[in-house]
């Protein structure tokens, strides 16, 4: 009975050194380096933004192959000069190809923009009051109008009119592109609009546009008769929730409303949602500051707050399916959202809608010191969040109108780990469990086991020498 409680204590150790390393393993991500460095730009996916205990990311570490911190500096992109400014471009009716000896009708118009200063936010299209339609566009822009780059493939401009009710969208996001011509040219499907006349957004300033990130689709927790509430994945700032309706024809006039995560302190909360109106790049900032959106509490009330209202739709008309696109937030931190209409939630279709929310990617630039691999790394040193330096005091030769570096370090997304039944399985899967270990924060773990292993021998030791008895 002793020999088998004691050989039980080689096994609990292993079971041990695995449940350890598999725990570090979920806080780690390695990253996939691309250019010579020796300084690399980093995107931090949503991922690892849900893993992280601050929603500042103050956990974070880089590190190299020795386990080693490596220095680095959040991007904060605040941008010095922002000058935004609208208006009217010359548009022109382009004829149509030649079929044979007669042409076809036009299929595209082609805008003048040559005098517009800074990259294009959006395109504002002036279509004669009697028009009515769907069309879809393709949107592109030249220097010479011998080589376009696309903007977008399927522009959406919408002028519907139903017992009073209007539907309109005018509006063409040009993602900050730059050209002295664009062109817009009806998809085949599609009629090319009549344009009484057209507006150009623009702005001139200094940082780079960061992309958005989406969540996977978000299944309502728990629906009532005329909402329902969606849980939020932790510490993701909430600026855009895109809709995923499940029946076409669907149109409803929806308030979107928040609760504060009461987790996270309500100075973190006021002062990313500053940062936010300095990083939002696009023409949807410009009416968020003209209807004057919600600003968030402080400090943040447990209540549901009312955040924004718009109109949701999926529609198959005649002329090509249209859908609503994404509802641009205040950028707080939400535990929750709710959606409610003004009736019965059921004008959403007779399976409640799923949710994306996006938000901006965070980026840091890193000095990669000392071998590889190369990692991110949660840490619950409290001196790890000392370790992010300022970019200028990394990067002492770069100008503030300098770029990032062009080289990037990609981060290797991981399946979390599969928690194993039973510590004999554990102990047999740790000989092939993963490589890239923090040799700091496991070797007190085999000092353990080798000395259980050492303890267990001198006992095989004296029992041997023994005498036996007759």
């Amino acid at each position: 009975m002793t020999m088998t409680h004691r050989s039980s204590i080689p096994a609990f150790l292993l079971a041990t050194v695995a449940a350890g390393t598999s725990a570090q393993a979920a806080q780690t991500m390695e990253l996939s380096l691309k250019g010579e460095g020796p300084y690399y730009s980093v995107t931090i996916p949503l991922s690892l933004r849900t893993r992280s205990s601050s929603p500042e990311l103050r956990d974070l570490q880089v590190l190299n192959g020795r386990s080693e911190p490596i220095p680095f500096a959040w991007v904060e992109a605040l941008p010095g000069t922002v000058q935004e400014s609208e208006q009217v471009v010359p548009v022109f009716k382009l004829p149509g190809p030649a079929s044979g000896a007669k042409a076809t009708a036009p299929r595209s118009w082609m805008l003048d923009t040559r005098a517009v200063k800074g990259g294009m936010l959006s395109l504002s299209l002036g279509l004669p009051e009697t028009v009515r339609g769907v069309y879809s566009l393709r949107v592109e822009v030249s220097d010479d109008m011998q080589q376009w780059r696309q903007v977008q493939d399927s522009a959406q401009v919408v002028s519907l009119e139903h017992q009073g009710q209007q539907l309109v969208s005018m509006s063409i996001d040009m993602a900050g592109s730059r050209g002295k011509y664009v062109r817009l040219t009806a998809l085949n499907h599609s009629l090319l609009p009549d344009l009484k006349e057209a507006k150009v957004t623009s702005v001139v300033e200094q940082s780079e546009l960061r992309p958005v990130q989406w969540s996977d689709a978000i299944a309502p927790t728990a629906c009532a008769a005329d909402h329902c509430d969606y849980a939020i994945p932790k510490n993701v700032p909430l600026e855009q929730v895109r809709w995923q309706l499940a029946e076409p024809n669907t149109l409803a006039r929806v308030t979107v409303l928040g609760q504060v995560d009461a987790a996270i302190a309500p100075e973190v909360h006021e002062r990313y949602h500053q940062r936010h109106l300095h990083l939002l790049h696009h023409h949807p900032l410009r009416k968020l500051r003209e209807k004057s959106a919600p600003q968030p509490q402080t400090p943040p009330s447990p209540q549901w707050a009312e955040l924004q209202s718009a109109t949701v739709y999926w529609l198959r008309p005649s002329e090509g399916e249209v859908r609503s696109g994404p509802m641009w937030l205040s950028s707080g931190f939400y535990s929750g959202l709710r959606i409610q209409t003004q009736g019965p939630i059921t004008q959403l279709g007779s399976t409640p809608p799923m949710l994306r929310v996006g938000a901006r990617t965070p980026m840091l630039v890193m000095l990669a010191r000392g071998p590889g691999p190369y990692r991110l790394q949660m840490t619950d040193d409290p001196k790890a969040a000392s370790a992010a330096m300022s970019l200028a005091d990394m990067m002492p030769s770069r100008k503030p109108s300098d770029p990032l570096p062009a080289d990037t370090a990609s981060v290797i997304e991981s399946a979390p780990p599969v928690m194993t039944p039973s510590p004999a399985k554990a102990a047999s899967a740790a000989p092939a469990a993963a490589p890239a270990k923090d040799e700091s924060k496991t070797i007190w773990l085999w000092a353990a086991l080798l000395a259980g292993l050492a303890a267990m021998g001198g006992m095989a030791w004296t029992l041997l020498k023994k005498p036996v008895a007759p």
